[in-house]
């Protein structure tokens, strides 16, 4: 897979020193080093470091008379006391570096330079990644791997390894559902979900390629919607803590926003997954501002982030669902209804017009009568020799079973 390489903090090569060649040798599955020992035992002092490790954020409370006591929120995700263990950040290299080597004035570590800022921040290296999402890059990489027929020099059906994507994305989307509501597991914990989904997902090509060209087009697609409802559930996660701002200590919240809505744009544009327009609101609302973080490296253009401002604010002002005393509202329309069900963000042709989500009813919808299933069916470590054998290109068992 040409997937995110990781770079380790460390001393950095020379830009001259990465080729083409390099990035599509190195391994993304290297180990991670968490930070240089200069640099880790700097971040209780500014003296040894310019850069500035963002601040404990506190727990958000909602805003009283001044001089009043706040009145202390429900937990609905995560227990304030898991924020105590930070997370720790590295590097992933871009994939398509390569492609920009030679541009100038190039954001990279100069050589000898210690790079351990880069991995907290965007630049032309890299993103930032916390150490919890790389491992969960890994083991969906390595769980892509276990059905990748391709790979194994092997041909069972045309759309095995479409099928074998849907199947360890619905072991993933179980996993996060298994971790959502469990308040002793941090938000960071289920942030590195996200950050997870959207550099496997920019990373891969033929797999994607394989996926959403599939025969079992209804199944991607439910899988493609849950993703978004996924996606913005975490980001009330993240809010339940006052974590999702512009200056939050998760220091990726807008380029793994970016990278999300890439994948909405240029890969999964052909279902209907209008949940694009909501992360871009949410992202509005809380400051962060997705236009200044657009970059060479990810086909995304000011210009359509601008359209999904435009069809929400439409959805904002003119919606057609919005009740006589909502001033066109849509969202204040569904959000007030005590008796709110998923199907009640259904439009006439079936499709979700996101107004409002829940995570909790919709997957239960999603894995109903079992037709989500996850498991381990496409899982090639789980057949036997002989079946391998009778599968894999060149062998004699091939020919006779395929009689060539």
């Amino acid at each position: 897979m040409a997937l995110f390489p990781l770079f380790l903090p460390s001393l950095a090569p020379h830009p001259e020193h990465i080729s083409n060649k390099d990035t599509a040798t190195e391994s993304r599955n290297a180990k991670a080093a968490k930070t240089s020992v200069e640099y880790d035992s700097s971040k209780n002092s500014a003296a040894k470091s310019n850069f500035v490790v963002p601040g404990v954020a506190e727990t958000a409370t909602p805003a009283t008379e001044k001089g009043k006591k706040s009145k202390a929120q429900p937990i609905k995700y995560s227990n304030p006391n898991t924020l105590l263990k930070k997370p720790e950040w590295t590097n992933v290299q871009w994939p398509n570096i390569g492609d920009f080597i030679d541009d100038e004035n190039q954001d990279m570590p100069q050589d000898g330079r210690l790079i351990d800022e880069f991995c907290y921040r965007v630049s032309d290296l890299g993103i930032p990644l916390s150490e919890e999402g790389t491992k969960q890059v890994q083991k969906l990489d390595k769980e892509y791997a276990k059905r990748d027929q391709d790979a194994a020099d092997m041909h069972i059906y045309n759309d095995w390894n479409g099928w074998g994507m849907s199947e360890l994305l619905e072991n993933f989307l179980k996993d996060f559902n298994n971790d959502v509501f469990k308040k002793t597991a941090s938000p960071y914990q289920k942030w590195a979900y996200i950050e997870d989904l959207a550099v496997f997902f920019f990373g891969a090509e033929m797999e994607m390629v394989y996926w959403l060209g599939n025969e079992d087009g209804d199944r991607v697609t439910e899988i493609a919607q849950i993703v978004g409802t996924m996606i913005l559930t975490t980001f009330d996660v993240l809010k339940e803590h006052d974590l999702f701002k512009p200056d939050s200590e998760v220091v990726n919240i807008g380029i793994v926003s970016l990278l999300m809505l890439h994948l909405f744009k240029q890969k999964a544009m052909d279902f209907d997954c209008d949940w694009a327009p909501e992360v871009v609101r949410l992202c509005d609302e809380a400051g962060i501002k997705l236009d200044d973080i657009v970059r060479k490296q990810v086909a995304l253009e000011k210009k359509d982030i601008k359209e999904w401002r435009d069809e929400y604010k439409k959805k904002q002002t003119e919606s057609e669902h919005a009740g006589k005393d909502d001033e066109g509202d849509g969202y204040k329309h569904f959000n007030e209804r005590k008796d709110w069900t998923p199907e009640d963000d259904l439009d006439e042709s079936k499709c979700k017009m996101w107004y409002r989500w829940d995570w909790k009813l919709e997957y239960a919808a999603f894995v109903k009568g079992g037709s989500h299933p996850g498991g381990k069916h496409y899982d090639l470590t789980k057949m036997s020799r002989a079946e391998k054998e009778s599968y894999t290109l060149g062998t004699k068992a091939f020919s006779r079973r395929t009689g060539i």
